[in-house]
């Protein structure tokens, strides 16, 4: 009988695991998708390939975020370039976006997850060592 709560326990925390894991690509591919289509980006591209590609996709889109740097204007709705401070088109100032500040943020989201998926990964060997499987 402790051999099935042993099993029990390892699919439970292998599902956690899992789950996490599972959380920690969607909430990347939404902030990329986001992201590109405030950047006037192909925002379902990018976000498909985040989260298909996981952390692979992630440097991609930054690289290719920051070499494009373009902005959308609010008046117009033109591809601006982030060194411009107005619109070619329309003449309204335009929001410059912190590129730090965007790394910081999904840096950040994609830690928290990840040392919660690591945790639960650690308890879960723990419980299933201390049962003896």
């Amino acid at each position: 009988m402790a051999g099935l709560g042993a099993m029990l326990i390892g699919m439970i925390g292998g599902g956690i695991a899992m789950f996490l894991f599972f959380l920690m690509t969607v909430t990347e591919a939404v902030i990329v998708f986001f992201d590109a289509r405030c950047h006037g980006m192909n925002a379902v591209l990018w976000g498909v390939m985040a989260l298909l590609f996981n952390f692979y996709g992630l440097p991609f889109y930054i690289y290719a975020r920051v070499k494009s740097a373009t902005v959308i204007c609010s008046s117009c709705g033109a591809k601006v370039g982030n060194k411009n401070n107005f619109c070619p088109k329309c003449g309204t100032e335009v929001q410059k976006f912190d590129d730090g500040a965007f790394c910081k943020k999904v840096l950040k989201i994609v830690l928290i997850v990840a040392a919660v998926f690591y945790g639960v990964s650690v308890i879960w060997v723990a419980l299933t060592g201390i049962l003896d499987i």
